[in-house]
């Protein structure tokens, strides 16, 4: 690294310039080159019905990315202009979804997708305290007084003192619990193969009727459940034995209709 002298020029100008007196040598895994310069298209476009705006930049749909050539998708800085990797990474990924669904033929590109359309809350419109609500305000370090802080190399934010790591370890900020529904897990255990940290472990309600086993052990097992459900139901104290009502007779003709008691008939 070199330490920037300046961005701009006398004429407002981006014309960034460095010592070469004052560098840093840091040691990394990975480079990702974000320059965030303008795009040069080329011959890339010709005969295509791509629209761009005039910062060169390609004309697309927000959501899916979608350009007016329905078979082209753009994404990253060739349609947002310099942005951070994430934001590129972040449309890749929604690019990906609408590449999918559009050779899926009679697939939709905006059926199910995040709108993404945030609406503040009005927190002076909100019963908040009355719902228990944790309003803890975020906790900020402190930081010191420093004259042309532009040129100056030493951080003056300090740490967070004992109070304001309890006061912001104690504030809500999602947990990151999982309630799932029952009626859609399948019990794949993809979850537990997933998880990096093994917090997550599947449970059996009643796995001695749900446990595998081989066929010629099936009848230990069975028997074994089988015994245990019949005690369960002779101690259930709310069953109790019915009483048999007694069956009435009717006596009828051959047609079917009632005959008077002492006549006779067919008896059903």
């Amino acid at each position: 690294f070199k330490r920037c002298m300046r961005v701009f020029d006398n004429d407002k100008r981006f014309s960034p310039c460095f010592d070469d007196e004052q560098t840093m040598y840091l040691e990394a895994d990975a480079v990702v080159l974000s320059i965030g310069q303008t795009v040069e298209w080329g011959s890339l476009l010709e005969g295509e019905t791509i629209e761009l705006t005039r910062g060169n930049l390609a004309c697309a749909d927000s959501q899916t990315y979608q350009t007016a050539q329905p078979d082209i998708f753009v994404g990253g800085d060739v349609y947002t202009g310099p942005r951070f990797v994430i934001n590129a990474i972040a449309a890749g990924h929604e690019a990906a979804v609408s590449l999918h669904r559009f050779v899926q033929k009679g697939s939709s590109l905006t059926i199910g997708r995040n709108q993404r359309h945030y609406v503040e809350l009005d927190k002076s419109d909100a019963a908040l305290e009355s719902c228990g609500y944790d309003h803890a305000g975020r906790q900020r370090p402190t930081c010191d007084t420093v004259k042309n802080i532009r040129h100056n190399w030493t951080d003056p934010s300090h740490t967070f003192t004992p109070e304001q790591i309890r006061i912001e370890t104690a504030r809500c900020l999602k947990c990151g619990a999982s309630i799932v529904d029952a009626n859609k897990c399948i019990g794949c255990g993809l979850c537990t193969t997933r998880c990096e940290f093994d917090a997550i472990h599947l449970f059996r309600d009643n796995p001695h009727c749900s446990d595998m086993v081989a066929a010629e052990h099936k009848a230990g097992k069975i028997l074994s459940y089988v015994g245990k459900r019949a005690v369960k139901i002779i101690k259930n104290p709310a069953r109790k034995t019915k009483t048999p009502k007694p069956q009435s007779h009717v006596t009828t003709d051959e047609l079917g209709n009632p005959v008077p008691a002492g006549s006779t008939g067919i008896s059903s």
